[in-house]
């Protein structure tokens, strides 16, 4: 019985770090890409404006 317990726990440790560590991954995969987006959109205000200005 002990031994049944201490299977299905390194089981579930081993579940968890492995889809906790795919979703850390994700979420700063999306962070990476938001901060990229709203870089590129700054740019492209004010290529814009200069262009406005000309």
């Amino acid at each position: 019985m002990i031994l049944a317990t201490s299977e299905a726990t390194g089981k579930t440790i081993g579940l968890i770090a492995t889809f906790g560590g795919i979703g850390v991954i994700v979420n700063v995969f999306v962070v990476y890409l938001v901060i990229q987006i709203r870089g590129e959109r700054q740019q492209n205000r004010e290529y814009r404006e200069r262009q406005l200005r000309q």
